[in-house]
């Protein structure tokens, strides 16, 4: 009973540090809420609560084999899902709970720890540190893709991330997030990871209210997050 105990104690530490934590993502949903298409934004911002709600919605099924080998699919699925809630006239509170939720998925699409197999101590040690230099990250809106194809916007968002793996594999052989500085290279994937998840976030919720038939005003790139 005692080791049965224990190994439920160190599940309940270990899967919140499958994603990134709870800070992080409330402000990544924060400022992709603030870039949204202006009459979403409007709903947004009415239904805060409901929206941040979504966001801890997801974070409650961290760990599971839907949210980090299905991960791609859940997005896919998701943002369809929504459009069609849209179109079903469905609450909106519910579907901005559901936006929450989204904002949640493309984070971790954006955590090179996240994407494939890792190590878990660096895992839990990168979405600590990024946490704590939240403070410091510059976050810049890359733009609305003016050429928007979820399947293929959902290609580069992957290869990217992946391709981002390798650097931080070579940065924890030589330190941690208690050694890392802002010059290294883990505060710099740290701070791209962060300006892609709003960006990525934001080109979704484009697509979804523009396939929603909702009318879109689109933003020009290089547009500062803060």
């Amino acid at each position: 009973m005692k080791r049965l105990a224990a190994a439920l104690l160190f599940l309940s530490i270990a899967l919140p540090s499958m994603a990134w934590t709870r800070a992080a993502d409330l402000r990544i949903a924060e400022k992709s809420a603030a870039l949204a298409p202006p009459d979403l934004r409007l709903l947004l911002d009415k239904y805060h609560d409901d929206y941040f709600h979504g966001v801890d919605d997801a974070l409650a099924t961290e760990g599971t084999d839907i949210h980090r080998r299905r991960l791609r699919e859940r997005i896919e699925a998701q943002t369809r899902g929504i459009v069609q809630m849209i179109r079903t006239n469905q609450p909106m509170s519910a579907v901005v709970a559901q936006l929450g939720n989204l904002s949640h998925l493309v984070g971790d699409a954006n955590n090179p720890f996240h994407i494939g197999d890792d190590d878990a101590a660096a895992h839990a040690d990168f979405e600590q540190y990024f946490e704590r230099r939240l403070a410091r990250f510059s976050p810049v809106f890359y733009g609305v893709d003016p050429n928007f194809t979820l399947n293929h916007y959902l290609d580069k968002v992957f290869t990217r991330t992946t391709n981002l793996g390798p650097l931080m594999t070579e940065e924890y052989k030589n330190g941690d997030g208690s050694t890392f500085d802002d010059r290294s290279t883990a505060f710099g994937v740290a701070s791209v990871c962060y300006s892609h998840a709003i960006t990525d976030t934001v080109n979704l919720y484009y697509y979804i209210w523009k396939s929603a038939g909702g009318s879109t005003r689109p933003m020009r790139g290089g547009f500062n997050a803060h």
